[in-house]
């Protein structure tokens, strides 16, 4: 008897030990794959994001349909949905959709989280606020309600807000060390008082996604705005090496060649921005600009009548056509043109980013931060 019952007891503890090690086995396929999931949620959404900077605000929309298809709980992606609804005028739209949501469910987040985005993208700061309260008093453990709460204290003009949202970013930060939009937001909260501290964190955001736009582009403005070209340089090239034709970041690194006197070297990476973005505003400048240096102003008229045609009224494109068919003429007269050409494209993007995604907030890819 007492060896039929040692025989049951080993064999429950080898049933137990099996399904322990089943347990694990299953552990270790599914926490990879959510892990996975999350970093490929996140680079679509760097991508919309890439989109709204270049004014493309309808295939944003389409890509982020596609992403909530995937990631319907996705909340970022649902406050970034609101802002491009925000700016392509259809704001009754967003609310209609998000009334719905939270008809059926008044704590739904991604109807708190879309609501957010459209208050933002309406200039509503109060709105947006109250709706990003509502977000993390149901989501407390979420580092992107966090983040997307202290986007909307930002938005606040008064020394309580800012602290607020300086709690809020370190929630964030508590819950996910790695948060990309929070380190960055919080960086930039903190530039003007501690620019070191506030280097370490967009380092940080940096490292935890090297190929984030928003990342690379608030760390390398850090550096260019305190003279440090050498270390930008550097900077911009880790960024290639992760989107080797990210036009940002070959602008970046052109304009630093540019005023260092590489205008052949700085055409040669416009060029090549301008082969995955032929339409880029600020690019096809830039190119105008250095052809006028390099002494070739012909080809920078015709290359500032492609962008004229792109974008009608603007006053920039327009004084520098103007100073390279002075030049023209001038050549053709004899006559040296005293041209003066401003390398750095005046910022002019159709949809604004000091981007800072989510000012995160208060601009648009600031906003798309927060």
């Amino acid at each position: 008897m007492v060896l039929v019952v040692q025989a049951d007891l080993d064999c429950a503890m080898r049933l137990r030990l099996l399904a322990a090690a089943l347990a694990c086995l299953c552990l270790l396929v599914i926490i990879p794959c959510a892990t996975g999931g999350e970093i490929a949620a996140e680079e679509q959404l760097d991508h919309v994001t890439d989109l709204m900077r270049m004014g493309h605000l309808d295939e944003a929309r389409t890509n982020l349909g596609t992403l909530q298809e995937t990631y319907p709980d996705h909340l970022r992606s649902w406050m970034v949905y609101g802002l491009v609804l925000g700016y392509l005028d259809r704001v009754d739209e967003g609310l209609a959709e998000a009334g719905e949501r939270l008809a059926r469910d008044p704590t739904d987040g991604p109807g708190l989280a879309l609501t957010v985005g459209l208050r933002v993208g309406n200039g509503e700061a109060a709105a947006a606020q109250a709706a990003s309260v509502q977000l993390v008093d149901r989501f407390p453990e979420s580092a992107d309600a966090w983040d997307i709460h202290g986007g909307a204290l930002t938005l606040q003009d008064d020394a309580n807000a800012a602290a607020e949202a300086q709690t809020a970013f370190d929630r964030a930060l508590a819950i996910d060390p790695r948060h990309v939009d929070a380190l960055i937001n919080r960086g930039e909260q903190t530039m003007p008082t501690d620019p070191a501290e506030a280097e370490r964190y967009l380092r940080r955001a940096v490292d935890a996604r090297p190929g984030s736009t928003d990342a690379n582009e608030a760390y390398t403005t850090l550096l260019v705005s305190q003279n440090r070209t050498a270390e930008a340089l550097e900077a911009y090239d880790r960024w290639l090496q992760q989107k080797p034709l990210a036009p940002l970041a070959l602008m970046g690194k052109a304009i630093i060649l540019a005023d260092q006197g590489h205008h052949e070297d700085a055409l040669w990476l416009i060029e090549s921005g301008l082969r995955t973005e032929p339409e880029n505003r600020d690019v096809l400048y830039m190119k105008g600009a250095l052809l006028i240096d390099l002494g070739r102003p012909q080809e920078a008229v015709n290359v500032l009548n492609d962008l004229i045609a792109l974008h009608p009224g603007d006053e920039e494109a327009e004084s520098l056509r103007s100073e390279a068919a002075a030049a023209v003429q001038a050549r053709s007269t004899g006559v040296t043109a005293n041209v003066t050409t401003a390398t750095t494209p005046a910022a002019k993007s159709p949809v604004p980013m000091a981007v800072a995604v989510l000012a995160l907030i208060a601009a648009l890819c600031c906003l798309h931060r927060r």
